[in-house]
């Protein structure tokens, strides 16, 4: 792709975690348009399961509330149902709001829509059967509750693909838009809208880390947006950059440390958690080379990893602290039938 300044913007503007991936193939086949419009092919829904799972094993454990197996397991199946529809339905969306963007960018026109798999009409199609599926996925396996604290979260993903197009920092929504999945874990245990509040500290720690993590994505971009004259927030830090992660990466820690002392978190989350996290935000900005444009994709695959290891830290620190095991022979009995004693 050239540097035409127009092409340049548009590319920019298709960055980011609900940035679609390109298929090997093009040509009218609608079942995998479909498919591949929801992201379904990738892995990427994952991202935004990782802060409702954290907010799960913080609801517990601030309010003292302790899980057997199956209410985990449960919990566990709907947040990830939820989010899983939830992801389907607003890429299918951004998609169809940036067909006109992804057949000017070269590397975007192999893309469901400009590749021709499926119409824009035939989209919208797509998006109407998944919204009834994402509401009623979302109150089957979450409640009531479960409803109104996805509700910030498809407001923002409704006008994120917009927000693209009339500022140069749509991170900072698309860390609104992960972060707040912080709350419907939160609900999903206790039921009770009145006391999210107390998951700020951590939809903040998980805000300011996806607008980190994004600005190492965009480092890739700098030379060229530099070139064409393009804003962002990567070219607007320049060579600072290196500061500005830090002081995210200090706003990480000491919102995840907030979170930990409210939940009087064990061991396992200071160590094993929030120690590991420090200590690889350090490498982080420490290797990232502005010199080296792969250097900040590798950055930001670490950090997708990182989130990984943070989500089986507090399942763990979970069961270690919280889940209760007292009624493991009813639920075996449950499970196969038999007593157990």
């Amino acid at each position: 792709m050239g540097t035409n300044t127009n092409t340049v913007t548009l590319r920019k503007q298709q960055t980011g975690i609900f940035r679609a991936t390109p298929p090997q193939d093009s040509g009218r086949n609608l079942r995998k348009g479909v498919w591949q419009l929801a992201r379904l092919h990738t892995k990427e829904a994952w991202l935004c399961w990782y802060p409702a799972v954290w907010g799960l094993c913080l609801s517990a454990g601030t309010q003292d509330i302790r899980l057997n197996i199956l209410q985990m397991a449960k919990i566990l199946f709907g947040i990830w149902s939820s989010v899983t529809v939830t992801h389907c339905a607003f890429c299918t969306w951004d998609d169809i709001c940036d067909v006109d963007f992804d057949k000017q960018v070269e590397r975007c026109k192999v893309r469901p829509l400009p590749a021709g798999m499926l119409t824009v009409g035939e989209a919208y199609v797509a998006l109407m059967a998944w919204l009834p599926v994402v509401f009623g996925v979302t109150y089957l396996t979450l409640g009531e509750a479960g409803v109104w604290t996805f509700t910030p979260v498809w407001v923002l993903s409704t006008i994120y693909p917009f927000m693209k197009r009339v500022t140069s920092f749509p991170q900072i929504v698309l860390g609104a838009i992960i972060g707040a999945a912080v709350f419907p874990g939160w609900a999903s245990v206790t039921g009770d809208l009145t006391t999210l509040s107390q998951g700020l500290p951590l939809f903040f720690a998980t805000a300011s880390w996806v607008v980190y993590f994004d600005l190492f994505y965009a480092e890739q971009d700098r030379p060229d947006d530099i070139k064409a004259g393009v804003k962002s927030l990567a070219v607007l830090l320049g060579d600072h950059v290196h500061y500005f992660l830090a002081f995210l990466g200090l706003l990480q820690i000491a919102f995840f440390t907030l979170t930990g002392l409210r939940a009087q978190m064990s061991p396992v989350f200071w160590i094993l958690g929030l120690g590991v996290w420090a200590a690889n935000v350090i490498w982080h900005v420490a290797s990232l080379d502005l010199n080296n444009r792969r250097s900040g994709g590798k950055i930001f695959k670490a950090n997708i990893m990182l989130g990984l290891y943070m989500t089986v830290i507090s399942v763990l620190e979970l069961a270690v602290s919280r889940l209760s095991i007292s009624d493991l022979g009813s639920i075996g009995q449950s499970l196969i039938g038999m007593q157990v004693s």
